[in-house]
């Protein structure tokens, strides 16, 4: 079976400009999962920008692109209101609107969707949940469940460290902290390298998540509850 690379060398050596972007597109759509993030592949890029010459953008993915940039030229994109996911959305008719930008919230952060988000009905509670993510850092990979209990106001947190080898990194402080900068939940991983947080109070606000260790960091964008 071809590979990624050998596809999109056949893409690029179509001499019909118009021909080789719709090539790309139906590459890109039939490899969604699993395609490259900018600057991961420099062949992916180069077919990405060629075919941007020859394929009108839609109003989506004109802003996933000015995010991206502005994040690889080192800016704020846009203001924090105007890209926080307010996990009510994900509840009622623009659930999935809401969940596809939370993905590409993480997405233009580098971190990865491993389960995706959805709502959900328990006994007595209603559990709004932006699924698992991961983020590799260095040699340490960073695994975060989040959830949001509606009708209590409490978060769920479970978080996981692992390092290179696979082993449990405990240790790991992982924060839930306000726009405003206060910290509202803040535990370490334990010897299995996991935090487990099921119930952690919060009032009405924005929120992201925040992992430390060492002289790292690394963020999850704001969510609103």
């Amino acid at each position: 079976m071809n590979t990624l690379n050998e596809k999109l060398a056949k893409i690029l050596s179509i001499g019909n400009e118009e021909e080789c972007a719709k090539s790309f597109q139906a590459f890109c759509n039939e490899h969604s999962r699993e395609l490259p993030l900018p600057g991961e592949n420099k062949q992916f890029d180069k077919a990405m920008w060629a075919a941007s010459k020859y394929m009108s953008l839609s109003r989506k993915d004109e802003s996933i692109l000015d995010r991206v940039t502005a994040k690889l030229r080192g800016e704020k994109a846009v203001d924090v209101k105007q890209v926080v996911l307010n996990l009510r959305d994900l509840v009622g008719s623009s659930k999935q609107a809401a969940i596809d930008t939370w993905q590409d919230m993480l997405a233009t952060m580098s971190w990865q969707q491993m389960v995706p988000a959805g709502a959900m009905r328990g006994v007595g509670t209603q559990l709004v949940s932006l699924g698992t993510f991961q983020k590799n850092v260095d040699d340490v990979n960073i695994q975060v469940n989040l959830g949001w209990h509606v009708d209590k106001d409490q978060l769920r947190v479970l978080a996981q460290a692992k390092g290179a080898d696979q082993e449990a990194m405990s240790n790991v402080e992982v924060r839930i902290t306000e726009a405003e900068g206060d910290v509202v939940f803040s535990r370490k991983t334990n010897e299995d390298g996991s935090v487990v947080a099921p119930s952690v109070p919060v009032k009405p606000g924005q929120y992201k998540i925040q992992v430390l260790w060492l002289d790292s960091m690394i963020e999850t964008p704001f969510f609103r509850v």
